[in-house]
């Protein structure tokens, strides 16, 4: 096993920064469970990055060594850090790049705060010229074709919402011509590597900067239109029509720009879209967040630049992306090649610093929220219950679990578990989730 440390933090600085992040599960999520599993998805207090006793390396090793080398997790890297000495517990083969799947996204959420900014929203908007209605997209995945509140002044943004706001704007206009711009993103549509299949098989829509419902064929189906803006569009001369702006045509191109705004509806906040996005593992979110992280660092709007833009600003950041290999911002692409130590780093800051703590947030409770949900229900996992947060991973062949844990000495710790090769994701997923529990039991001063 090899031992080392993060050697752009040094301990004395992590520590005298001393700064705190709350790691809590929902309440409403705890209230609804068996008063039996209540006590283990008690919420954590707010604690800081040296709170606790620290562990050693070889009291960790015991803990979780025999797992870590089991055979179940294959091609495997497995590293534990404490976020309070900025030092790495445990190392197998955490150098080793690898395939991530969907812990692709913890690298998706620091890079989207760090270019986008934790509060910006994001805007669908329409503009008018000579008659012309162009609906504007703004990259943002989370927009629906309609909500319950849409009848209120100021609710949260829809279609419905901007084109019942655009009609009004119009005046007495009755008849125009609209087009659609999704011209914020550009290249391909599907990831590299990715299968034709994916949208059918509702794993991912085709990645445009319009879309309604996610590029649903319906909100009440997985499987995903081709063209995701051109059905926004089409809704949207529907719903406009509904207001007695009748629609003559529908073309797609770029509005003008000194096209006057008519209307405009914004998304939550970047902090609760990454956070949202980290809980339910939502790929449109993550690639929508890292086209638009390629927009506003280098003015690429796709998968390479969304790509390059993340590894440059972890780079930036201090944080070790040796081997690093980016195809998408979900994690979907086999192509994709991050070793467990970087996924790590991102952690420690997840803790250690402010820029970042929203992401412990976002990260699923084990047995409770998201993705975690329904595991660590077992005798051998329950003392994770509750007191791991953590974003999983899953694709043919691959499983991973990185997150964070509180240990039985109250000491936060950050772990990444990455296996590739596995040939049963029944025994690589139990194995990861009884890492994490071992850590949540760790004293692991001796």
């Amino acid at each position: 096993m090899q031992t080392s440390s993060i050697s752009r933090r040094a301990a004395s600085a992590v520590a005298a920064v001393g700064l705190v992040v709350a790691i809590a599960a929902p309440t409403q999520a705890a209230d609804s469970m068996p008063a039996s599993s209540q006590a283990a998805a008690t919420p954590w207090t707010a604690v800081s990055s040296a709170s606790g006793t620290a562990p050693t390396e070889a009291g960790v090793a015991a803990q979780i060594g025999k797992l870590a080398g089991s055979k179940a997790l294959r091609r495997s890297g497995v590293v534990v850090v404490d976020p309070g000495t900025g030092g790495v517990l445990y190392n197998k083969q955490g150098a080793r790049p690898l395939i991530p799947a969907s812990t692709a996204k913890i690298l998706t959420a620091a890079a989207a705060l760090e270019a986008l900014g934790p509060g910006t929203r994001l805007a669908t908007r329409t503009v008018e010229q000579a008659n012309v209605v162009y609906l504007i997209g703004g990259g943002d995945a989370t927009l629906p074709r309609s909500l319950k509140t849409d009848s209120q002044p100021d609710g949260p943004a829809s279609l419905r919402r901007l084109a019942r706001d655009t009609a009004t704007a119009l005046g007495g206009t009755t008849k125009v011509d609209l087009v659609f711009d999704d011209s914020l993103f550009s290249g391909r549509l599907l990831g590299p590597g990715w299968p034709k299949g994916f949208p059918a098989a509702g794993v991912a829509a085709p990645v445009t900067a319009l879309m309604i419902d996610q590029g649903r064929k319906s909100r009440s189906s997985r499987s995903r239109v081709s063209d995701p803006a051109k059905r926004a569009a089409q809704a949207f001369a529907n719903l406009l029509e509904k207001r007695g702006v009748r629609v003559t045509g529908i073309s797609r191109g770029k509005a003008p720009t000194g096209a006057s705004e008519l209307a405009r509806v914004e998304s939550a906040t970047v902090t609760e879209i990454v956070q949202d996005m980290l809980t339910e593992s939502d790929n449109d979110v993550a690639e929508s967040l890292g086209h638009l992280v390629g927009k506003e660092v280098l003015d690429d709007g796709s998968f390479a630049g969304g790509a390059a833009a993340t590894t440059q600003i972890l780079t930036t950041a201090g944080i070790d992306t040796s081997g690093i290999a980016l195809s998408d911002a979900s994690g979907l692409s086999s192509r994709n090649q991050i070793a467990p130590i970087t996924i790590a780093e991102v952690l420690a800051d997840v803790v250690a610093e402010e820029r970042w703590t929203p992401i412990s947030q976002g990260l699923a409770v084990a047995g409770v929220t998201g993705t975690l949900a329904n595991r660590f229900g077992t005798r051998a996992t329950s003392a994770g219950r509750g007191v791991v947060r953590a974003k999983t991973g899953t694709l043919t062949g691959v499983g991973a679990l990185a997150g964070i844990v509180l240990s039985e000495d109250g000491r936060p710790l950050v772990f990444a578990t990455l296996a590739n090769k596995v040939t049963s994701q029944a025994r690589a997923r139990d194995t990861m989730d009884r890492i994490a529990s071992r850590l949540s039991e760790c004293g692991c001063t001796s």
